[in-house]
């Protein structure tokens, strides 16, 4: 049985979905109204949006939705493993943060797009190029944020665990990962975004499939109601992303909730 407090949280969140709902049809109908008006030439109008979003899922938008997410979720999934795992071994690791420092800095200062057309260079026009910038934005993003996590920890926790004889894998493995998790967290949820905005990047350059290479077409022709359709696509695609980062965050940091 819900608590009296409970019971206010769930009516809170219904009622804040509500007013959600309310706005998005609202903007919805305003847009509509615009395009019909004799704006569609350049806001198109929602009815067509929706038309052109059915006609694709007859055709090749799976083809190009697939393309975008395999991009993206294997170059994210390579970047933050590598750029945690290395963030915490040279956040522990003073000596060599310190000779390693100007060399990651140096990397980090490049922008990421101008390095798109160097891998597409080197890797063609396949999914590789994309991924391996993709993983390159998470890994420095991870990275930095894990790096000042693990300086953060508590030396008086290491110190009375290697009294205890504790090996160096056994504080790695019992303190300083679960000391970096929030950080960690933290990360994932800043560095999905920038994953996202680097797969399509790489795609406006050059690829053989993807919403980016939809876009580009779109652009090319003036198609204004595909470029919003693509549009459309690519923001639920980041409401998803920021949902699942909210999930990892929590089932990450599930200890902390219980401790609340």
């Amino acid at each position: 049985m819900s608590t009296p407090s409970q019971q206010a949280q769930s009516g809170a969140r219904d009622s804040v979905v509500g007013w959600q709902v309310a706005l998005g049809v609202a903007l919805l109908i305003g847009w509509e109204i615009a395009g019909r008006a004799g704006a569609a030439r350049w806001v198109s109008e929602p009815s067509k949006i929706a038309v052109k979003l059915w006609i694709w899922l007859g055709g090749p938008l799976y083809v190009h939705l697939a393309a975008t997410v395999t991009e993206l979720v294997t170059g994210f999934a390579i970047g933050a493993s590598l750029g945690a795992l290395a963030g915490m071994m040279l956040g522990r690791s003073p000596v060599a943060a310190a000779v390693l420092r100007p060399v990651i800095v140096g990397l980090y200062s490049v922008p990421r797009v101008a390095l798109a057309p160097l891998f597409i260079k080197f890797f063609g026009l396949g999914y590789l190029p994309k991924i391996v910038l993709v993983g390159i934005v998470t890994f420095f993003l991870l990275f930095f944020n894990t790096f000042s996590g693990a300086q953060r920890i508590d030396e008086d926790l290491v110190h009375s665990m290697e009294i205890m004889g504790a090996g160096r894998w056994e504080i790695f493995r019992k303190l300083v990962a679960p000391g970096c998790a929030v950080w960690i967290a933290g990360g994932i949820k800043t560095a999905l975004p920038y994953a996202l905005v680097a797969t399509v990047t790489g795609e406006l350059l050059a690829t053989r499939a993807g919403l980016g290479l939809l876009l580009s077409q779109a652009a090319e022709q003036f198609d204004m109601t595909s470029i919003y359709a693509v549009l459309l696509l690519l923001m639920v695609i980041g409401l998803l992303l920021s949902e699942a980062a909210n999930r990892i965050e929590q089932r990450v940091l599930r200890w902390r909730q219980a401790a609340e």
